[in-house]
């Protein structure tokens, strides 16, 4: 199983009205989330998303997005 530190993480903060929260997202797995009031936050959270996301992967025995890191090696 790959591990949820290995994938590339874009963050971007949503100034939108009733929003401005950080937004974290893997690059190569865009359908996954998480917000946070900070960096760190949104950080911290996507990594317990990506972590659920690949366990839910490998209990319904499916083959998720590999890291970009891995993909390109």
């Amino acid at each position: 199983m790959h591990d949820p530190k290995d994938y590339e993480i874009r963050l971007f903060y949503s100034a939108e009205t009733g929003d401005e929260c950080w937004i974290a997202h893997p690059v190569v797995w865009p359908s996954i989330s998480a917000v946070g009031d900070t960096p760190e936050d949104a950080a911290r959270e996507i990594q317990v998303a990506l972590r659920l996301a690949l366990q839910s992967a490998a209990d319904a025995g499916i083959e998720p997005p590999s890291p970009a890191s891995l993909a390109h090696a």
